[in-house]
């Protein structure tokens, strides 16, 4: 088989949690003359998740007569790298910016089998994206359109938000010459400065049309926009230029509980700390945060109740 562990040079993944930001950076890279910005290719995590597995059956002694730890590693690289350079063969491009928000929860993986990539994950404000997840589960249900648990419950939101940047601060200490963090409330306050550090970063002449990324068609727009039914983008949401107006949408569409409960999961949390953000409830007034903490406790509290009902009733059931 071909030696394919120095291949994947040209490859760039980006991810970050659903609403952080991800596809406005892709249209970014997309908007700079030698990078091209495919649609998302979704499977890179499921990929993952096979490579994983069979590596863990080598281990165990299972199929070890089969393969070697280093013949997954070998074939699952190859297979990555078949569909994705094939793609940006047929693109004569010379860069390929695979975005899927979830890659970045197996950035880890994809940095042993493609040492030589770029990684870039994009950061937001949790209140934020939790904020737009919510907005995302609310436009769902009026179309009748099943998603994801996160974008329906506060809970399954913060829970997929730390798995999403614990994955990525992870991979960020494991390669960080390969690693690239990238604030997407920065990314719209200052385009130009935050455009110059991804083309530095990737060994890119800067351009300045990545300041306008609405300028430009993108291939990966009608898969995300017409085809999801405008459940995650509007097709104008997906061809915005870089703008402020929602940086601080959140304290508007998030009740105070919620802001609160959000805030107070993520207080501690070291890397975001570092980049500048703060958890504080300063802004809030103490009506505001006695209230929340109230509602918070209440429906941490009622939210058992159906737990213990259900185990009562197992109880009876097997003394019956």
């Amino acid at each position: 088989m071909e030696n394919t562990t120095t291949k994947g040079q040209n490859l760039i993944f980006v991810g970050g949690s659903a609403r952080s930001g991800t596809t406005l950076v892709q249209n970014m890279l997309d908007s700079h003359p030698d990078v091209l910005g495919g649609p998302e290719f979704l499977h890179l995590p499921e990929i993952v998740k096979v490579r994983n597995s069979m590596q863990e059956n080598v281990t165990r002694g299972w199929i070890d007569r089969i393969c070697s730890h280093q013949d997954v590693d070998d074939r699952f690289r190859a297979l990555i790298l078949d569909f994705l350079l094939s793609f940006a063969e047929q693109h004569e491009a010379k860069l390929l910016s695979e975005k899927t928000p979830e890659n970045v929860r197996v950035f880890p993986e994809l940095m042993e089998l493609l040492p030589n990539s770029r990684f870039i994950m994009v950061v937001r404000d949790p209140r934020a994206i939790v904020a737009s997840m919510l907005q995302v589960g609310r436009r769902a249900s009026k179309k009748g359109v099943k998603v994801q648990e996160f974008t329906r419950n506060i809970d399954a939101a913060i829970k997929y938000i730390k798995q999403c940047m614990d994955a990525g601060f992870k991979a960020a200490a494991n390669s960080p010459d390969h690693f690239l963090t990238v604030v997407y409330e920065n990314v719209v306050r200052d385009p130009v400065a935050e455009t110059k550090r991804i083309c530095e970063f990737l060994d890119l002449t800067w351009d300045a049309a990545m300041c306008s990324p609405g300028d430009k068609k993108h291939m990966g727009e009608s898969a995300i926009t017409v085809q999801s039914g405008e459940i995650w983008y509007s097709s104008d949401q997906f061809n915005a230029n870089p703008h402020t107006a929602g940086l601080d949408k959140w304290k508007n569409t998030l009740k105070s509980w919620q802001i609160i409960k959000v805030s107070k999961a993520f207080d501690h949390y070291q890397e975001l700390i570092k980049l500048g953000y703060n958890f504080s409830l300063t802004d809030m007034t103490q009506t505001q945060r006695v209230q929340g903490s109230f509602l918070n406790i209440f429906f941490k509290l009622t939210g058992k109740i159906p737990r213990v009902l259900r185990r009562f009733a197992r109880a009876l059931k097997m003394c019956s």
